[in-house]
């Protein structure tokens, strides 16, 4: 068995992202450029052999995903799930302002948002800290959603207004329809 084919098996039977930590407790031997370097040789098999996957780095690990040619296929036996665009406008504010309490994002808003923060919990996009006042944060199943290793991968807020042409006061705020 190689390492290769076992780091593949190990993202391939996890659930989210598979954790460098759990490939090194498997495989303690390879350091995380290692991990890297066999994934990157993982993805160029798959793509030679015109596979309709690959493995992408999130939340501190990897994952498989479709390549994005295939999502009209897909769509046709499984909608993606959608958020609502005040559940987009909460995620957001947790996502670049957080941990935050509900007031200081309701503050941000302007307007209630139990019924979003409910929405995102649900979906394990975000959690609670507890505590008085308990803060809301995000969690690794954002990361793994939006295919970020961490927060500090989102755009600043000039690259997101630059990239959605969007003013300052809306830039919290999403396009449903982008994917």
């Amino acid at each position: 068995m190689e390492k290769r084919e076992i780091i593949e098996a190990l993202i391939f039977v996890s659930d989210g992202a598979r954790s460098l930590k759990d490939i090194r407790q498997v495989l303690p031997d390879l350091a995380a450029d290692d991990i890297e370097a066999l994934v990157a040789e993982l993805n160029r098999i798959y793509e030679q052999t015109g596979r309709s996957f690959r493995i992408i780095p999130a939340a501190e690990g990897y994952l498989f995903v479709t390549r994005p040619e295939y999502t009209p296929h897909i769509r046709t036996l499984a909608s993606p799930a959608r958020l609502s665009q005040a559940a987009l406008e909460v995620l957001a504010v947790i996502a670049y302002k957080g941990p935050c309490t509900r007031q200081a994002i309701e503050t941000i808003r302007g307007v209630d948002s139990s019924s979003a923060l409910k929405s995102l919990l649900k979906s394990e996009l975000i959690d609670i800290k507890p505590g008085k006042p308990m803060q809301y944060h995000t969690t690794g199943r954002f990361l793994e959603v939006f295919g970020l290793r961490s927060l500090s991968e989102l755009p600043d807020i000039a690259q997101f207004e630059e990239m959605f042409s969007v003013p300052a006061e809306e830039a919290g705020t999403f396009d449903q329809s982008r994917e």
